[in-house]
């Protein structure tokens, strides 16, 4: 056998391993006789291919097609593929459930008692379809009505606790004392309200009389409108005039203003002219300042001046007694020896 005889027959082996693999894991056992019944739905709430079916909590079969058919209803047609040799009942009823609240769903056959021969269903026919609700599945239908009655009996307790908290004297919860604070906020406003229409009564031959004056008052106002626009309008020629004479005034200080400001800056201008001038001249050696920069030799002398100067002060204050008028000559040369002995000591 050739090579490519090998690989064709073990691409055919692994497409029909795959197919059956793909169908068993959708439900379907390829391998095995088909056992199918149709079913038709209103609606399947998402049901989707693979869906188990089971009897009694055993798993029988499951869903191999889902199908909207293209009626005036939209139908659902569902095919259940069941295990080879299993006999149903022709009045089985196909029982879409919930498994859970994630919105898992799965099919339970339900049928009164087993069947023999031919009250059994053949492959191919169909059966009654029936859709539950959540609480359906989760309870069961003949428990409803239990559930129903338990919850009932909780929602009396919980009314009648309620009841007790809103409406009994004695209770001291928060609630019954916010409806008790409210029934007197209503009693006060009642109150308010009947004082308030009193007072209105009272006050009603006063607030005719005061809108008598009222609509007294815009008659004359509305007979004089002309001469009130009149003074409006000599108002305004007032107030304008009065802007304008501010407003001339306001221009007048403004230029004087300027005027004092040109002055100023024309004596800044000169008094700067007269400086730079006094600074060019001493540039130039004008004057004593001019030669002081300008003549070396004067400065040395100055210089030395200044030492010999600084040398006779220091001499004045360390040795005052050689510049006092003193008698004797020998007291001044003592004074001098033992200026010379503290020095070399």
């Amino acid at each position: 056998m050739s090579n490519e005889v090998k690989v064709g027959l073990l691409a055919i082996v692994a497409i029909a391993v795959s197919y059956w693999g793909y169908k068993f894991i959708m439900g379907k056992n390829v391998l095995l006789k088909s056992n199918t019944y149709k079913v038709y739905y209103p609606k399947v709430d998402r049901m989707q291919v693979g869906t188990q079916v089971f009897i009694n909590g055993v798993t029988v079969g499951s869903v191999a097609k889902v199908e909207l058919l293209n009626d005036v209803d939209r139908t659902v047609e569902v095919v259940l593929d069941l295990i080879p040799d299993m006999t149903i009942p022709k009045d089985t009823r196909a029982v879409i459930v919930a498994t859970g609240f994630m919105g898992g769903k799965a099919v339970k056959l339900m049928y009164d008692t087993p069947c023999s021969g031919e009250d059994c269903a053949e492959p191919g026919d169909t059966l009654e379809g029936e859709f539950r609700g959540l609480l359906d599945s989760m309870v069961g239908e003949e428990a409803v009505g239990d559930y129903a009655a338990i919850l009932q009996k909780s929602l009396q307790k919980v009314i009648d606790t309620l009841n007790y908290a809103l409406l009994s004297e004695e209770s001291q919860s928060p609630i019954a004392n916010t409806m008790r604070n409210l029934d007197a906020t209503m009693a006060n406003l009642n109150s308010s309200t009947a004082q308030l229409d009193q007072l209105m009564r009272r006050s009603s031959g006063n607030i005719a009389s005061s809108l008598k004056n009222v609509e007294s008052i815009t008659g004359n106002l509305e007979k004089n409108n002309a001469k009130i626009a009149a003074i409006i309008a000599n108002a305004d020629s007032l107030s304008s005039q009065l802007v304008a004479a501010d407003l001339e005034k306001t221009v007048n200080e403004i230029n004087a203003s300027i005027q004092e400001l040109k002055g100023t800056l024309e004596n800044a201008n000169k008094a700067i002219a007269g400086v730079s001038g006094l600074v060019d001249g001493i540039k130039e050696g004008e004057g004593t300042l001019g030669q002081l920069m300008k003549d070396e030799a004067l400065y040395r002398n100055l210089s030395n001046l200044t030492r010999e100067a600084d040398s006779l002060v220091t001499d004045f204050q360390d040795r005052p007694y050689r510049y006092m008028p003193l008698k004797s000559r020998r007291r001044v040369e003592r004074y001098d020896r033992q200026d010379a002995q503290e020095a070399g000591n």
